[in-house]
């Protein structure tokens, strides 16, 4: 496979990908054995019920990543009591998770200045108090060497659509794609090009809006299988193994890479209790926690 463009040099060093959706599983144990990663967005009126919630907990593999996008309220950086409110609900909806990722979608009217920056560091350091890692997507004038420069000084990952451009070079990779294609699927030569740039990070996050998720974890897994036959090779040449036995250990290491599970699974029984969470709802679940 022919590397991605702006990667020729780039070795690769991936060794945890996770992949998922923006959109609410009907049936959320069979998408956990699909994808590693689920990204809901706490704003008002979109937050599951708190017995859906908790059923996502307990079913979650080990392993498995809750993301979450902060309330609209929250992203803007005004702080006051609709600001506290919308936190206060978020921080529940992590509790019951568990969640690993906060995602901070500030809109255009947060602009590249002193007073937006600081604000934003302000934030950060307030999310990242509970232990989770946070992701900034700015919207609006801001340039992708301004942006990149204030994730770096705000210690955020700059969410990038690593479709649409070459990522900057790091260790982690926090990644949005848009919808794509006809149909708002991803073409096979586009998902290709993500998980060829994906190899390149030790960790990534990928959430696909739209459809597309499964078909680039199947392209990551042959971009891997292909770098663990490269290496297995390698190590052949250098030990004296014959070619037969070297392929055959290679492809049990793709095999591992790929983590692919494609079993049939019965529906997942249980109530879909979507009424939305009010504090009360946050503060019970976290004390019976």
């Amino acid at each position: 496979m022919r590397p991605a463009p702006g990667f020729s040099n780039y070795p690769r060093t991936m060794s945890t990908a996770r992949i998922g959706e923006t959109r609410l599983p009907k049936n959320f144990k069979r998408y956990t054995k699909q994808f590693s990663l689920l990204e809901l967005d706490c704003e008002p009126g979109n937050v599951p019920g708190k017995a859906r919630l908790q059923s996502y907990a307990a079913v979650a593999p080990p392993g498995f990543t809750f993301s979450l996008l902060v309330p609209s309220r929250v992203a803007s950086l005004e702080a006051g009591p609709e600001f506290d409110k919308a936190w206060k609900a978020a921080s529940g909806v992590a509790r019951v998770l568990r969640a690993q990722w906060w995602v901070v979608r500030t809109p255009a009217e947060v602009r590249p200045t002193r007073r937006a920056r600081e604000s934003l560091a302000s934030l950060v350091a307030r999310l990242k108090e509970g232990g989770m890692r946070v992701a900034w997507e700015p919207r609006g004038v801001w340039d992708e060497v301004a942006a990149g420069e204030t994730a770096d000084a705000i210690g955020a990952a700059l969410v990038q659509d690593v479709a649409r451009e070459v990522p900057r070079p790091g260790r982690v990779l926090y990644s949005r794609l848009l919808a794509l294609g006809r149909g708002g699927r991803v073409s096979l030569s586009l998902a290709d090009v993500v998980a060829e740039r994906l190899s390149h990070y030790e960790e990534a996050f990928v959430v696909v809006e739209g459809q597309g998720a499964r078909e680039i974890q199947q392209a990551l897994g042959m971009v891997l299988d292909d770098a663990a036959l490269d290496a297995a090779g390698d190590a052949g040449d250098e030990a004296g193994l014959d070619d037969d036995s070297t392929d055959e250990e290679a492809g049990d290491e793709g095999e591992l890479a790929n983590g692919l599970d494609t079993d049939e699974l019965d529906d997942e029984p249980g109530d879909d209790a979507d009424d939305d969470l009010d504090d009360d709802d946050l503060d019970d679940a976290d004390e019976e926690r």
